[in-house]
């Protein structure tokens, strides 16, 4: 029996019963946020908490975390965010000492996928397409003026996700308004078409999973309705970078696609917003993260999915009780 908790679970209650859905799962689903209104917190779960913010105090978090677990036997921590990612990374030790498997990629790969420069600089070295890339005006303007890039183009953070604070630039004036510090200029594929990649790496870092999906439309960030693609080319550009990579459980891969050629864009080592799909056409990548936690043997299996599923999201309404 494996207690789980997802903490930071924001609006991803679905991943509760996506594990309960699990034949061989028997053991306790919980959840934790640092926002009470978190609707994850109010669904099939055995148990929630409200945590601190992790950001705010990060060894305060990880005492209150570190106390969740003992007190309700948990074993397996699935992190949900970012920030919080990159925060459990600099205490995997302290978990496993306690019996806890934290499932996080090793701190090499998440100063690669948060950094978009360290991202840009990786995929360049391994032969991967990039968007052509600027870390300041000056130079974009020197490119400009060659007519080597145009406008409209790409304006984001180096450190981000979810697209906050990234905005497509109209003209020079534009530009330099929005650009500040840490942030980049990147080329803007007009004519590109958007996939999101959910490929699947063992403890030994080995890929066995691989889920391409067509993105048709976004919403806070996150895919909001995507079809699936068999795409053997694409997926074996994938199972390629996830072997370079050696990232652990899943990476969300932001794929653009222009006149043939693969450009990734993002790297984010967890779940994303577009893995429902990719469990609706029966990729459990949630069953084989409880295989590895016992040392099952999992055989890869590429492409075996149905092609041209369409998978959207619905807007469902939840009430409870509200205390001060």
């Amino acid at each position: 029996m494996i207690n789980v908790l997802i903490p930071n679970v924001g609006r991803r209650g679905y991943m509760v019963d996506y594990i309960k859905g699990i034949s061989c799962f028997d053991g306790k689903i919980f959840v934790s946020d640092c926002d009470k209104t978190a609707s994850g917190l109010y669904g099939n779960n055995d148990g929630f908490f409200i945590l601190s913010k992790p950001i705010d105090n990060e060894k305060k978090y990880i005492d209150e975390l570190l106390s969740v677990c003992t007190i309700n036997h948990i074993e397996l921590i699935i992190p949900m965010i970012d920030p919080e990612i990159y925060i459990l990374s600099n205490y995997i030790k302290v978990f496993e000492q306690c019996g806890i498997t934290v499932l996080v990629s090793d701190r090499q790969v998440l100063d690669i996928c948060y950094n978009k420069l360290n991202m840009n600089q990786f995929l360049s070295e391994n032969d991967f397409s990039v968007p052509k890339t600027y870390t300041n005006i000056e130079a974009f303007k020197i490119d400009y003026l060659r007519e080597r890039i145009t406008f409209p183009i790409i304006c984001k953070p180096t450190f981000g996700s979810g697209g906050k604070n990234t905005f497509v630039i109209n003209n020079m004036e534009s530009l330099e308004v929005n650009f500040k510090e840490n942030m980049l200029i990147q080329e803007y594929l007009s004519d590109a078409v958007e996939y999101g990649v959910d490929v699947f790496n063992t403890f030994e870092k080995k890929p066995v999973r691989c889920v391409i999906k067509r993105k048709v439309s976004m919403r806070s960030g996150e895919t909001d309705k995507s079809y699936t693609v068999v795409d053997a080319k694409m997926t074996s550009s994938m199972l390629r970078l996830a072997n370079a990579l050696g990232h652990i459980g899943n990476l969300d891969c932001d794929v653009m696609v222009n006149n043939g050629k693969y450009y990734i864009i993002d790297l984010n080592p967890r779940f994303g917003g577009g893995y429902p799909a990719t469990h609706a056409v029966g990729v459990n990548l949630l069953e084989l993260i409880l295989k590895m936690i016992n040392n099952e043997l999992i055989v890869p299996d590429f492409n075996s999915y149905e092609d041209r599923v369409l998978v959207m999201k619905t807007i469902s309404i939840i009430k409870t009780k509200w205390e001060e």
